[in-house]
């Protein structure tokens, strides 16, 4: 028998949650944040190089790039938020962050 790593404590930390965002607000992501894109279309606004780090390909996304869909994001220094730029944002989350 194998354990499975991640098999407990909280679920928390492990499981993405779904964050719905509207025109005017923001998504503030602390380091080590992961975030999806799945349903819209929004950018990154960071103030230093990179804005994020796209798992997805192993490269990286600087501040104004719009986030492409079903790609996965990780913010690995702090002050960086992710804009809607459709009415309807809907990206999965795991880890800290905060909707202004």
């Amino acid at each position: 028998k194998q354990d499975v790593a991640g098999s407990s404590g909280s679920g928390s930390s492990a499981s993405y949650t779904l964050v719905t965002l509207t025109s005017g607000q923001t998504l503030a992501l602390d380091v080590g944040c992961e975030v999806m894109l799945r349903i819209g279309t929004a950018t990154v606004k960071a103030a230093t190089s990179p804005a994020l780090v796209d798992i997805s390909t192993g490269g990286t996304i600087e501040n104004g790039t719009s986030l492409t869909k079903n790609h996965l994001y990780m913010s690995t220094i702090a002050d960086r938020t992710i804009t809607p730029t459709a009415a309807t944002v809907k990206l999965l989350v795991r880890g800290g962050y905060s909707v202004k």
